[in-house]
């Protein structure tokens, strides 16, 4: 279990993130991503939040520019216990990507 506070946009973020350790693991392996810097995705104004449940489980893809990445990238994470378990971050596919962008420039309530 991880606590951050995080200066995105000049607002404070406070988050709290958890995840499975073996899960964390695999992800740096598999996409070079490591579960703490999901903070950049989740904590962004400019977030897309699409409901995904996975059987029972209430899932949340969540699309982002990282500024810190300098790419768009996608969190798969759910509520648990006030904070947000973190299941999969990764670059956006080219779809999401492409959601993505249609949504800022139709949907985004942002200036």
């Amino acid at each position: 279990m991880l606590d951050l506070i995080y200066r995105i946009y000049n607002y404070f973020v406070e988050m709290r993130l958890i995840w499975d350790e073996c899960k964390r693991q695999a992800n740096l392996r598999k996409h070079g991503l490591d579960f703490a810097d999901a903070v950049e995705v989740l904590g962004s104004r400019f977030r897309l939040d699409i409901a995904d449940p996975r059987g029972s489980e209430s899932r949340v893809l969540s699309i982002s520019y990282a500024l810190g990445f300098l790419a768009v990238l996608s969190v798969v994470h759910t509520e648990r216990d006030g904070a947000a378990r973190v299941i999969s971050f990764r670059r956006a596919s080219r779809d999401e990507r492409e959601v993505y962008d249609d949504w800022l420039e139709n949907e985004c309530d942002e200036p």
